[in-house]
């Protein structure tokens, strides 16, 4: 759409919040929030809305609660192309999936292992929505959703908490994570002993790490108040269209070599730690990040890296 509209809802009906909105629609958005209950207790939850109204007068319609199983929902992540009516929610004790349509109905659960502490969760775009990753201390857990078990465990990932994982939009099978060991590392989930690729460009925890696209671009954000974007050109794609991989290597391995391996840019534009961080779906080269003193920031790539890239 040509026009943008913004809704802007206040105050929100359940206190503090962390939010994902479902990519394919407008309407509908999941929410894990928390509020304090009789001055002592700290209620938390996860809900899933209808946004309706015009933006002058907006309005949120309750579809259905995500709590069940689960005292505290840390994260909820909608299903990927091929299931966008699912959402999978990550609690402290169980990974539930549920389907949402004119309601919210529960279609499987699993429990977790006792005394873990998960903290991401997201969605395998080559699983035909039957797969998801989950960070959980210092490893990960790849869960199949038809069976909801775990099929794939990368044990001690990092040498402290992970803290976010995401798949490769173009290459099956290729993954990366970060964590408070102010790490990004790059996994083939086939063969999970070593990391592929292991970098240190934060001075403390990495909260995010996101695949552009061009999946040869990575973008971290942590701590140290800094968004980094990485070149890992040797273990990417080059053309997102490109289905055959073998293929696509073998015509541009000499490209590939054209550009530095590492950090390609360092953005300094916030005072607090970066806790999120994403890549537009409309405009591959902008990006945006979001610190803890709420301050939004849009990026875009330099000329320089973009022309390198794409020429």
């Amino acid at each position: 759409s040509s026009e943008t509209e913004r809704y802007v809802l206040s105050p929100y009906p359940r206190g503090g919040v962390a939010h994902s909105f479902l990519p394919h629609t407008r309407d509908l958005i999941s929410t894990c929030h928390s509020h304090v209950q009789n001055e002592v207790n700290l209620v938390s939850g996860a809900t899933v809305w209808r946004l309706g109204g015009t933006p002058e007068e907006p309005n949120l319609e309750e579809l259905g609660d995500l709590s069940a199983h689960n005292s505290t929902v840390r994260v909820t992540e909608w299903g990927v192309e091929g299931c966008e009516q699912s959402l999978c929610s990550l609690g402290d004790t169980s990974l539930v999936k549920w389907d949402i349509d004119s309601n919210v109905r529960e279609h499987s659960f699993c429990e977790l292992p006792k005394r873990s502490s998960p903290t991401s969760l997201r969605w395998n775009p080559h699983s035909s929505g039957n797969q998801v990753g989950i960070a959980s201390d210092q490893h990960i857990r790849l869960h199949d959703l038809r069976t909801m078990k775990c099929t794939t465990v990368v044990d001690n990932a990092h040498t402290q908490t992970v803290r976010d994982l995401d798949f490769n939009p173009n290459r099956q099978y290729y993954m990366a994570t970060c964590g408070d060991d102010c790490a990004t590392r790059f996994w083939d989930t086939r063969n999970c002993s070593q990391p592929l690729l292991s970098f240190f460009n934060h001075s403390h925890w990495v909260w995010k790490v996101r695949y552009n696209l061009r999946d040869q671009l990575i973008m971290t954000g942590g701590s140290d108040s800094k968004v980094v974007l990485l070149n890992v050109s040797s273990l990417a794609s080059t053309d997102p269209s490109t289905e055959d991989e073998e293929e696509s290597d073998k015509e541009t391995d000499q490209n590939k070599e054209t550009m530095r391996e590492g950090v390609l840019e360092e953005y300094d534009k916030h005072e607090d730690s970066v806790y999120s961080v994403a890549w537009s779906t409309a405009d591959p080269w902008l990006f945006a990040s979001l610190s803890n003193d709420g301050r939004l920031v849009l990026n875009k790539v330099s000329k320089e890296i973009k022309f390198s890239i794409i020429l």
